[in-house]
């Protein structure tokens, strides 16, 4: 009978408290003192209630986290013609998006899983702001509506294969590595807002002479690199690490294969990380089924990175360089296409001074050269406007060379109890280039200014 009454006690105890989750009140003494009666029934139905309403999974086998981010700015840009600021503007370096990610085991050594990541792609761009409006992303047709509203794009769906000794194969839309971006060992988000594709913030700003007057080619011409950043349907294979050394390579869609390696240690209180590798695009275009010779390019890349941090101090020094060189460039009539060139270099401290979280001071410097060079100079059609413009020379010309020198500085603020991070950057570009008709055209300098924050989830 004892235990009868135990048993009972403990029910009860459960039904109050479930009472307190499900339904938001406690249960009533004169209803707790009631063990019989519709009390078990009651419960009963409001359990049911809540499993009807909830979102569940499609299986018990295999886990699914889901995760994301919101990274909105503040962003001021400015040239000799015009200056503007807008608000609300997403952070392309690092952006606003969602990710539907789990796993299952298969063996003790062999787990299989999935990946699908998806960005918000509304009209404010940090990318595609130009100074007069919002240029059209590719995927989306957006443009020209910095208020509108915006749509999703998926940035990674795919399923990989994993095995502890023989590594892991990804199949589908992945994260294709290959060439080397700036590893960012700062420990302070420092990427956030000074990521190494330097084009993700402003590069839509049309180039302007000196003095005023637009131009149609645009800073994304002159430092166009993107290295390890791109995304695409393939398989791609990463090693298991060996001592902090890990390889991979991926193929693709279009004939794109690569080829890379990362490595990370931490010796006699430092923090070291490299990485590098080559890409190869063999590209087909053409314009329709009734298009019976399509034309071809081929791109090769190549990118190495090194990032150091004193770990005591929270000094940091990284960089990257890199080169991108075009053997076939389809349509281009032009004498040949140059070889594009970069480096770029961040440095800086970031330790936790004050509590919340860790704090970043950084500056940076780089340069580019060649990106542009070997092309036509689409900027003019005809010698009357070219003549009125006073700046590009008419169809025909091309670029014989060019290069952009930026610098800029910033920080950054941890905040680990919200798992945000606070940003502050400031970016100078001096760019020039001359073309085969017309010789040097002096070109506006560009700044550009950021501050915002991004909220994990």
């Amino acid at each position: 009978m004892i235990g009868g009454l135990l048993k009972s006690s403990s029910k009860l105890a459960l039904m109050a408290a479930a009472g307190i989750l499900v339904g938001g009140v406690s249960m009533g003494s004169a209803k707790a003192a009631d063990l019989g009666g519709d009390c078990c029934a009651d419960l009963e139905e409001r359990v049911a209630e809540l499993e009807a309403t909830t979102a569940r999974k499609g299986n018990r086998k295999v886990s699914l986290t889901i995760s994301g981010q919101i990274d909105k700015q503040i962003m001021y840009m400015r040239d000799d013609t015009r200056s503007r600021t807008i608000a609300g503007v997403d952070n392309i370096n690092n952006s606003s998006r969602f990710i539907f990610s789990g796993n299952a085991k298969i063996t003790s050594s062999v787990t299989a899983g999935f990946e699908m990541m998806v960005e918000w792609s509304g009209s404010s761009r940090s990318d595609l702001i130009t100074q007069t409006n919002t240029l059209a992303h590719n995927w989306t047709g957006i443009g020209n509506n910095l208020s509108g509203d915006g749509s999703l794009a998926v940035r990674t769906a795919n399923w990989w294969l994993e095995d502890k000794v023989l590594g892991r194969v990804t199949v589908g839309r992945v994260n294709i590595q290959g060439p080397a971006s700036i590893i960012d060992i700062s420990g302070g988000d420092v990427q956030l807002v000074a990521w190494s594709n330097p084009i993700l913030q402003g590069g839509a700003m049309f180039l302007s002479r000196s003095g005023g007057g637009f131009t149609t080619n645009q800073l994304a011409n002159l430092v166009p690199y993107c290295y390890g950043c791109s995304r695409e349907e393939g398989i791609r294979y990463d090693s298991a690490s060996f001592g902090g050394l890990t390889f991979g390579t991926f193929w693709g869609e279009q004939d794109r294969f690569t080829v890379q390696f990362r490595y990370a240690t931490e010796m006699h209180g430092f923090q070291i990380a490299a990485g590098g590798g080559y890409q190869k695009d063999n590209n087909l275009a053409g314009f329709g089924p009734a298009d019976a010779l399509p034309t071809r390019t081929i791109i090769e890349q190549q990118a190495y990175a090194l990032s150091l941090k004193h770990v005591a101090s929270g000094i940091f020094v990284q960089g990257n360089t890199g080169r991108t060189n075009w053997p076939v460039v389809a349509g281009n009539a032009t004498p040949g296409k140059s070889d594009g060139t970069m480096w770029q270099i961040q440095g800086g401290i970031a330790k936790n001074w004050f509590g919340p979280g860790v704090t970043a001071f950084y500056g940076e410097y780089g340069h580019a050269e060649g990106y542009a060079s070997g092309t036509a100079s689409n900027s003019l059609t005809t010698a009357a406007t070219a003549s009125a413009n006073g700046f590009f020379a008419p169809l025909g010309s091309f670029i014989t060379s060019d290069k952009v020198d930026y610098y800029g500085l910033g920080m950054t603020q941890k905040v680990d109890a919200a798992a945000m991070t606070l940003y502050l950057g400031w970016r100078h570009f001096d760019p020039s280039l001359s073309t085969s008709v017309g010789g040097d055209r002096p070109l506006s300098s560009i700044d550009t200014v950021i501050g915002g924050a991004r909220i994990q989830f």
